[in-house]
């Protein structure tokens, strides 16, 4: 997708990476397996306290932006939707002058820790998948953005409580990243 000039920016809008295994994972095998720039919302963002200058000009830098987070209750996380909220504003995102993200690439990078099967009528989480990232990503689409791809990995549940198990989990990690990694290149 990306030649070797092309300036990828990762934003993970985990709220704590130092709970999470599947996002700091990938995370972590990102960083060291290529030349992604990685913005943690957890770090930048203590206290939900958005710098949202800062943030409008690491989006205005990035050619491609990777939007990495957890799936909770089938949308982003808080702190992410915060973000949003904060960043993608009048006359930046959208309005009569707000064409500063338009033509932007996005890739989708998800992991969720339920079934993949959960997400259809008559399971656990009711809609199918795709209908609940509709509403979530209105702010990438306000701002006419391009979402090229989603890469999605289900059951990255590490909680034993839970029914998770981490081996599982490192190795799916492992698969979202070579999967997300193609697509970069």
């Amino acid at each position: 997708m990306n030649d070797t000039n092309s300036n990828v920016l990762l934003i993970s809008g985990h709220p704590d990476l130092k709970r999470s295994v599947a996002n700091t994972e990938i995370l972590n095998l990102l960083a060291t397996t290529s030349q992604i720039k990685i913005h943690k919302l957890d770090e930048a963002c203590q206290g939900f306290r958005i710098d949202v200058v800062a943030e409008q000009a690491l989006l205005t830098q990035a050619d491609t932006i990777v939007l990495q987070f957890p799936l909770y209750w089938s949308t982003y996380p808080a702190l992410m939707k915060l973000w949003f909220d904060e960043v993608f504003t009048y006359n930046f995102a959208f309005g009569p002058n707000g064409d500063k993200l338009k033509g932007k690439k996005v890739i989708l990078s998800i992991t969720c820790g339920a079934t993949e099967n959960s997400y259809q009528p008559g399971e656990f989480n009711f809609l199918p998948l795709e209908q609940y990232l509709q509403a979530a990503m209105h702010p990438v689409k306000a701002a006419q953005m391009e979402i090229v791809d989603t890469v999605i990995t289900f059951e990255m549940n590490s909680t034993p409580d839970e029914g998770g198990d981490q081996n599982t989990v490192m190795q799916l990690a492992q698969q979202h990243v070579e999967r997300l990694t193609h697509l970069l290149n």
